[in-house]
């Protein structure tokens, strides 16, 4: 009797639970198609460059770093190339330093003008290099419906994947006079500051994605 008592209460124990669990979700906001490796260390290694990028296209999908449901982003990831020693030297030099990078959530403020509403910690990376950089963020993120999931690079970061058709994209928060000057540092920093993206960038992928937690 007592052993039939304790399993009906298990067993009420897990149906209460049950629910909760069921709202708990979690989305992956990243690229839908196929991700290459990134072009580095081929010649030209090409990477992100001091700026902070968001892919806008990925084939059909337009807009894959667009957060679809309010939530908390909870962590994010990216992959990277293997830069041979010159390649990391070089860039180590002419573009502010060692590879680095953070996820940043930009909010719509006019077409192509961008508001910075959310920056996570700066994460060295060279360590990393040829793998997938798996970041848990030391507190989540709030997001709501309609932001938009960045990539932000102070220095530069082999997380560009080539060769794609033109119906691939990105966009850099750089004027229109700059899509091609990325020894300037346009990475979008204060948070509230709106920024222009007006530099497209057809046949590529940023290799990075995100992960959501929602209430269901």
């Amino acid at each position: 009797m007592r052993r039939t008592i304790s399993a009906t209460l298990t067993v009420a124990a897990l149906a209460l639970a049950l629910p909760a669990l069921a709202q708990a979700l979690t989305i992956q906001i990243a690229n839908g198609g196929v991700v290459s490796p990134p072009s580095c260390p081929a010649s030209p290694c090409v990477v992100v460059s001091r700026t902070t990028a968001v892919q806008v296209k990925d084939g059909s999908d337009n807009g894959p770093f667009v957060v679809k449901q309010s939530g908390r982003i909870v962590s994010w990831s990216v992959t990277l190339g293997v830069p041979s020693a010159s390649q990391i030297h070089y860039f180590d030099t002419h573009e502010g330093g060692t590879a680095r990078a953070s996820l940043a959530v930009l909010r719509d403020v006019d077409g192509l003008e961008y508001k910075l509403v959310a920056l996570s910690p700066v994460v060295h990376l060279e360590p990393d290099f040829g793998t997938t950089a798996r970041l848990k963020l030391p507190a989540s993120i709030p997001v709501i419906k309609g932001d938009v999931i960045a990539l932000s690079v102070p220095t530069w970061l082999p997380a560009l994947a080539l060769n794609y058709p033109t119906s691939t994209s990105w966009r850099a928060s750089r004027g229109p006079a700059r899509c091609t000057d990325v020894a300037v540092q346009t990475m979008q920093i204060s948070i509230g500051s709106s920024a222009g993206y007006d530099c497209l960038y057809q046949t590529a992928l940023v290799t990075y994605s995100a992960t959501e937690a929602t209430a269901g």
